[in-house]
């Protein structure tokens, strides 16, 4: 990610934890940030301190009509978008009360938010200023649908939708950096690293730091996934 200052930025996941951690640090740097949230008042403290700064875009971003409207917003307000950032291990668009199936919805909620994301900010994208794609997965979200021996499609698992639209955007000229845990299936880099008690501005701030390099991936490893991705209450 290039300089922060002045850059149009739509971060999802954006209601608590890790997606609100990483607007406020953004939008502290003089970023213009849209924020997707399930309900309006999660974001009211940083509208509050960031007028002017903050689009709050509140929906469902499974719903690809949904997307489609968000995306519409941005082009009416910024003509163009220069980082995208999807926090996919967020618990945004579960129900509540969660099912006993929850890590499952987990998996399926984000990789459908993801892949509408994608598909929808992309000609955002490709019009803005140093273009830049960011995916943000933790150990849940990293899972693959069904049969785990089953090769890793964009249909069944989520690090490959990101891999898989990593050629076309390059084509475009738009950086994409996967943040994700290891996985012996899928490991995201050839490095370890020992998982951390992270806070959600620590991991934010460990994570902007290294996006100005455009890294193609960088590794998460978090002891507590519920401290940057909080469950719904």
């Amino acid at each position: 990610m290039a300089s922060n200052c002045s850059r149009r930025i739509w971060i999802t996941g954006g209601s608590s934890g890790l997606g609100a951690a990483l607007a406020e640090a953004l939008l502290e740097h003089g970023s213009q940030v849209a924020l997707s949230v399930r309900k309006a008042d999660e974001a009211r403290t940083l509208q509050t301190r960031f007028p002017g700064q903050l689009l709050v875009v509140v929906g469902n971003l499974t719903n690809p009509l949904t997307v489609k409207q968000a995306c519409a917003r941005l082009y009416e307000h910024w003509q163009a978008l220069d980082s995208l950032i999807i926090n996919a291990g967020t618990c945004d668009y579960l129900d509540v009360p969660l099912g006993g199936a929850f890590m499952e919805q987990i998996v399926r909620s984000n990789l459908a938010a993801a892949t509408h994301c994608l598909d929808a900010a992309t000609p955002l994208l490709r019009v803005g200023h140093a273009p830049h794609v960011v995916g943000v997965l933790n150990r849940i979200s990293s899972l693959q649908l069904r049969d785990p021996d089953r090769p890793a499609r964009p249909t069944n698992n989520l690090v490959q939708v990101f891999e898989g639209a990593r050629d076309v955007l390059h084509q475009h000229g738009i950086a994409l950096t996967v943040v994700a845990p290891q996985t012996v299936q899928h490991p995201v880099t050839a490095s370890l690293a020992t998982p951390q008690a992270w806070t959600a501005q620590q991991a934010a701030q460990a994570i902007l730091q290294r996006l100005a390099q455009h890294p193609e991936r960088l590794v998460l490893e978090a002891l507590s996934a519920d401290t940057l991705w909080p469950l719904p209450s």
